[in-house]
Formats: C-alpha cells, sequence, structure tokens
C-alpha cells in the first residue's frame, strides 16, 4: 500500500505555477532581472524619504561653495551633479522612477484589460462579431500613435480642450499608450481563446448549463493567461520607452513633472560639459527596460509546455 501511495505521488502532476518559479529560479538573469524590477518599484513608491532636496526646488544652485551650483559635477553632497537650473540630479532621478513606473504599469493594465476583452468576446462568439471587433482592431494598429500624442498634448498646452485641462500631460501620454497598445494583444487572445474554446472540458461546460460568463472566465481565461502575462511585462518596457521618447521630443510638462525622458532631454545642451546628466537618467531607462524584456523572455520560456520540467 506504501509502495502504491509513492507511485501515485511520483506521478501526481505538480501545479504549473510551481513548476514555472523553479524554471525561473533556474534562470539567473531572469532573477536578476526581477530583483531589479522590484528594487526600482520599491524606490518610485518610497523616494520621498530617500531625496535629499526638492526635485523642483533650485537650493543647490545658491550652494556652490559645498559643491552646488548650476552644472556641478558629481560630488559627495550632489551624487548626481546638479542641472542647468541647479537641481539636484540624483533627487530627479529618483523621483523620476515615480513617472517611469506610473506610465509603465498603468497603460499596460489599461491595454491588458481592453486587449483581454475585446480578445475574447471576438474569439469565443466568432462569426460577425469577430469580424467587425478584428476590423476595430485593424484601425486601432494604423492609427499612428506618435500623431495621436501630439495632437492630444498640443490641444492641452494650447487650452483648446478645456475637458482636458486639469488632466496632467503624463497622464494623458499614459492614456494614450495604454489606448492605442492593446490591439496586437487583442489578436493573440482571439486565437488563443477560439484554440481552447474547441476544447472537450469547455464543450463538457456548456452541455451542463454554464453560461457564456462562467465559461469565458472560469473555464478559458485561466488556460489563456500565460501568455497574456508575458506579453504584459513585456509592455511595460515598451510604455516606459515609449514615455521617454515621447518626453525626450518635448510631449513632457518640464514645469510640474519630473520624468526620465524629461532630464534627458533637458541635459542636451551640457552633453560636452556635464555628460552625466543625460547618462544618469538615460541608463536607467536602458536598466528598467533591459530588465524588463529580460524577465518577460524568461518568463516566456517558463510558461512554454514544450519543455522539459
Amino acid at each position: 500500500m506504501t509502495e502504491v501511495n509513492s507511485n501515485i505521488k511520483k506521478f501526481k502532476s505538480e501545479n504549473q505555477w510551481i513548476v514555472v518559479g523553479k524554471r525561473l529560479k533556474r534562470n539567473k538573469v531572469a532573477m536578476i532581472a526581477l530583483y531589479f524590477l522590484i528594487l526600482t518599484i520599491l524606490i518610485s513608491v518610497f523616494y520621498p524619504i530617500l531625496i535629499s532636496f526638492n526635485p523642483t526646488s533650485i537650493a543647490p544652485a545658491r550652494n556652490s561653495k559645498y559643491g552646488g551650483g548650476a552644472n556641478a559635477s558629481p560630488n559627495l553632497k550632489y551624487p548626481a551633479g546638479t542641472d542647468i537650473k541647479g537641481r539636484d540630479g540624483y533627487s530627479r532621478l529618483l523621483v523620476g522612477s515615480e513617472t517611469s513606473m506610473t506610465v509603465g504599469i498603468v497603460a499596460t493594465l489599461i491595454s491588458l484589460v481592453i486587449g483581454v476583452l475585446v480578445g475574447m468576446v471576438a474569439g469565443y462568439y466568432q462569426g460577425s462579431i469577430e469580424e467587425i471587433l478584428m476590423r476595430i482592431v485593424d484601425l486601432f494598429l494604423a492609427v499612428p500613435f506618435l500623431l495621436i500624442a501630439l495632437l492630444l498634448v498640443n490641444l492641452i498646452t494650447s487650452g483648446k480642450a478645456q475637458f482636458l485641462a486639469n488632466i496632467p500631460v503624463v497622464m494623458v501620454i499614459t492614456y494614450v499608450i495604454g489606448l492605442f497598445g492593446w490591439a496586437g494583444l487583442a489578436r493573440l487572445v482571439t486565437a488563443n481563446v477560439k484554440q481552447v474554446s474547441s476544447l472537450e472540458y469547455v464543450s463538457a461546460a456548456r452541455v451542463m448549463g454554464a453560461n457564456d460568463l462562467r465559461i469565458l472566465f472560469v473555464h478559458i481565461f485561466p488556460n489563456i493567461l500565460a501568455p497574456i502575462i508575458v506579453l504584459g511585462a513585456l509592455f511595460v518596457a515598451g510604455a516606459i520607452l515609449s514615455e521617454a521618447g515621447l518626453a525626450f521630443l518635448g510631449l513632457g510638462d518640464p514645469a510640474n513633472t519630473v520624468s526620465w525622458g524629461i532630464m534627458v532631454s533637458q541635459s542636451q545642451g551640457t552633453l560636452y560639459v556635464n555628460p552625466e546628466q543625460a547618462l544618469a537618467p538615460g541608463f536607467a531607462i536602458f536598466f528598467v527596460v533591459l530588465a524588463a524584456n529580460l524577465f518577460g523572455d524568461a518568463l516566456r520560456d517558463a510558461l512554454d509546455p514544450k519543455l522539459k520540467q
């Protein structure tokens, strides 16, 4: 009897997420990337207790005797130096992490919600509903994202759109990234839902009287969750990079917002004199995006059912 029980335990399959966790732990690069992302998120949340100066304060500019002043090089008091206005680069770098991570996470959540809902409806009902939704997806794929961002930011800064006047520019950029980034995900979800819908256990649930909502979210959604998680991790990196690029092009709000892209944009005139003003936020963007991409790729490999345990 003991031998039978041991054989049953031997052949009993492990939970999928336990297997995924074990695979990730064996990937040292993925774990380093994950720890780095967690550290960045913690900094973006707890930066108020880490910064030395108000990021918009020009007090360091009046402290040239102790390493401050405008365009000061990195020193013990100002680890990242000061910018052209004399603001502390270290404090601005930490505050910028909040903007970048907020944009990345919020834009990703918006895209995931829209893309998953559209993809599930299209893949489950198919027919004319799928045709209509896929044409809407094609429309969003065809709309130039940069043009929409330029138009909305111009409407805000010019004062022509009163209903957008109270929304920060960085949040407008976040919404634009989220609202125009879901189309590719919707196509992926549609294909996966169509595949899972044809399986026997879904047909059995339908025969037993389960309604469409229960079938979609109880029987289908858990089985298409893996590619959604992977795409979400990769989308975070893309959203952070998009915000940085738009801020660098001048679509940010330097007067009221601190972001890594704005810091790089404002340091263009001092590249030869104080390159650290651009290098610090530039490397911050590079390492966060790299970590998100590395972890996303590792997660995709860990979730691949073709890999051996």
